[in-house]
């Protein structure tokens, strides 16, 4: 096999022609924007390119950072992690660089009694094992087969989703606790029990450095993928795309699909309705995400962001780097985001919301705006399903009986860049492993 046809080219996408590469294997990524990178993309503010998304790599992401140490020798720095948030009243910071003891004392407090006991065994699985820390663990499976018949609100009660769940799930789902399950929550842990750093040349720096190393790979941009057709005997794959000249068709061995899986969907309306129906069932959310530039400090060194509740439309607001604090990058996301930004709302509206809710809080007043880049994306983040891990290996059971067709995503161990590559690799590796004499 010389060549996998992969749609999407989004940090799915990216990973899986990677993994295609370490086994020698070409890949062809059909991508229907006119560049890749997906919900990861940047664009140029002044005289520097920013990131929307996936732009804080976890100490612990083995795989990915081995990808970046394919691509290069590219430098990280410090991110660290520093919010805060208003809570009963009192502004609480909750920082990695004071003591475990303060931090946890703070998360207790955030807790409650009833959600610290809930909390804590979750934090002590995935803390001792960090490879529960993704969807379709052993542990969390447990724990969706004995909780996900009720959402997360439910499971955790009101204080501790409000101060202490939301925060995780709005961040990294777009969602409310309400609207996420236990089963999957290992994922959010994860993310909170890591720590952070950045590249300093960002993730367009990466993305180019991958393009001028990746000859081996084709990059089919400006193709929309319509519809991906297994041949009888299950194996020949068609894909149906339409171009800037038109339809295409294209026929290769094993095609890996990399969407989010609402995207996915309609690939496989006709083909394989039961695969559409599955992938239907998972949740994904609009996210708005804006990078604004100020003429002075907007953040002190010790408090560079906050989370907001859910009657605010702006989920957070943070400094884009641990000494960007004149860069602050806005997040939209939540219930009530859904219900006052649309994709048609203008840019400076969405800029505006933020910076009002913001401005009590950080120094905004008098602090010029000198520029922003603005980004509303649909599908945005994903939350899953309740009972996820059963939707997923029932995916699974339907592709067993399609060799020529494999499937990886956020929605198969998770939204984070590290599960991602986990998911692209374990999928390739079944694909290739399918192919007599590979």
């Amino acid at each position: 096999m010389s060549r996998i046809a992969i749609i999407g080219g989004g940090i799915s996408g990216i990973a899986a022609a990677y993994y295609c590469n370490r086994k020698g294997i070409g890949a062809d990524i059909f991508e229907a924007g006119a560049t890749i990178g997906g919900r990861i993309g940047s664009e140029r503010l002044g005289e520097r390119y920013v990131d929307f998304g996936g732009k804080n790599i976890g100490r612990k992401y083995r795989r990915f950072r081995s990808f970046v140490k394919h691509c290069g020798d590219m430098r990280f720095e410090d991110f660290g992690f520093n919010t805060s948030q208003i809570v009963d009243g009192r502004l609480i910071r909750i920082a990695k660089d004071r003591s475990l003891a303060f931090t946890l004392m703070n998360v207790a407090y955030l807790s409650g009694v009833r959600g610290f006991l809930k909390l804590f065994p979750l934090f002590r699985a995935v803390g001792s094992r960090y490879g529960e820390g993704v969807l379709n663990s052993d542990f969390f499976n447990r724990i969706a087969e004995r909780y996900d018949r009720d959402p997360l609100s439910v499971f955790f009660g009101e204080r501790c989703s409000k101060y202490v769940i939301r925060p995780l799930t709005v961040r990294m789902n777009g969602a409310e606790p309400e609207e996420c399950f236990p089963g999957n929550f290992g994922s959010n842990l994860a993310l909170a029990l890591d720590s952070y750093e950045q590249l300093e040349e960002g993730m367009s720096g990466l993305l180019n450095a991958f393009l001028s190393r990746g000859k081996e790979n084709r990059i089919f941009s400006c193709r929309k993928v319509e519809r991906v057709v297994p041949g009888q005997d299950g194996s020949r794959v068609a894909i149906e795309c339409r171009g800037e000249n038109g339809r295409e068709r294209y026929v290769y061995d094993r095609v890996l699909v990399a969407l989010p899986a609402v995207q996915a969907v309609p690939l496989f309306e006709s083909s394989i309705p039961e695969l559409a129906a599955l992938l239907g069932r998972i949740q994904y959310y609009p996210v708005a995400v804006a990078v604004v530039r100020y003429g002075g400090d907007v953040f002190r060194s010790d408090q560079r962001a906050m989370v907001f509740d859910r009657t605010s439309p702006l989920s957070n607001a943070g400094a884009y780097g641990r000494n960007d604090l004149d860069l602050v990058r806005y997040t939209l996301s939540g219930v009530t985001a859904r219900r006052i930004i649309a994709p048609e709302t203008p840019p400076e509206e969405a800029v505006g919301i933020a910076e009002n809710i913001t401005a009590p809080y950080f120094r905004l007043k008098g602090n010029r705006r000198e520029g922003f880049v603005y980004k509303y994306l649909d599908p945005g983040l994903c939350a899953y399903s309740s009972y996820h891990y059963k939707t997923i290996q029932t995916i699974g059971n339907v592709l067993d009986g399609y060799p020529g067709i494999g499937m990886t995503g956020d929605y198969w161990r998770g939204a984070s860049i590290e599960a991602c590559f986990r998911a692209a690799e374990e999928s390739l590796e079944k694909m290739v492993s399918s192919v007599p004499g590979e």
